[in-house]
């Protein structure tokens, strides 16, 4: 097993959110427990979990009690002790007309205030939820898209997994050629059945009127293996039955695929 492939799959960010099955479960444990890499990798996944979901926590607005007292005891004419409950007397002030306002006019006016500040602070505080909550909702899309990415990822794995599994399957390296040095893809053959599998790793995607074609080696002559789907490119995807080979090989054709290979568009190749 390729340890760093292991890691990089997806399968330790959907153990640490609790999406892996009981059999990758069961799978990575085992293998965290004889190897520092892979249990270095869930501990730092575990700790960036933990720091998004810090970051990213919305406590509420504890500033709103106090601008509420705090306006309150601006206006003129109140005078009201935080954390009380009424309001507790009036402020003596000089009239500001010839006739003082009765103290039924004066409290009713101070309750319109203070109802009026209240209101303000709360369509205030509903705006800053509003806020938060669109930025929540486009963190959860984008946690979505990116837990769709890795249940794909975990699928192939698995896939792949179950062909490794199998005694009957031959792995078969195709490592890029001088042009493409640092492409890579493997084929499963399975030598019983002489059925075929193709993974692709990180192929590049193609040009539109393109399409990537196996071929498997024969006796020095290349025999079409099969043209992979344009939608498939990061699935492992069955391809034509081979009875005997010496190699594999990738080019990039035309869509639908060639009789023989165009040389100069090689991508990978391995031996057997």
């Amino acid at each position: 097993m390729d340890i760093k492939e292991y890691i990089s799959s997806g399968i330790i960010e959907a153990y640490v959110m609790g999406l892996a099955t009981e059999e990758e479960v069961s799978i990575l444990e085992c293998v965290r427990k004889n190897n520092l890499e892979v249990e270095q990798a869930i501990l730092e996944a575990q700790k960036t979990l933990e720091d998004f979901a810090s970051v990213h926590a919305i406590p509420p607005p504890t500033e709103v009690k106090d601008l509420i007292w705090s306006k309150i005891a601006q206006q003129p004419g109140l005078a009201i002790s935080k954390g009380a409950t009424s309001i507790l007397s009036e402020e003596r002030k000089p009239p500001i007309e010839d006739i003082p306002l009765p103290v039924r006019s004066v409290t009713f006016r101070n309750l319109a205030i203070a109802a009026s500040l209240l209101c303000a602070l709360s369509v205030g505080t509903t705006i800053y939820f509003q806020q938060e909550n669109k930025r929540r909702d486009k963190t959860i899309s984008k946690l979505a898209a990116t837990n769709e990415t890795n249940l794909l990822a975990l699928q192939s794995l698995q896939n792949k997994w179950k062909l490794l599994q199998d005694p009957a399957i031959k792995t078969i390296t195709l490592a890029g050629v001088e042009q493409h040095p640092n492409l890579k893809a493997h084929v499963f053959w399975n030598t019983n059945t002489t059925d075929v599998y193709l993974s692709m790793e990180n192929l590049p995607v193609v040009p539109a009127g393109m399409q990537y074609q196996l071929w498997a080696i024969v006796d020095g002559t290349p025999v079409d293996a099969g043209v992979l789907p344009l939608d498939n490119l990061d699935e492992i995807n069955t391809m034509h039955r081979i009875a005997t080979a010496e190699a594999f090989a990738i080019t990039l054709e035309k869509a639908g695929g060639n009789p023989t290979p165009t040389l100069s568009q090689l991508y990978v190749m391995g031996n057997i």
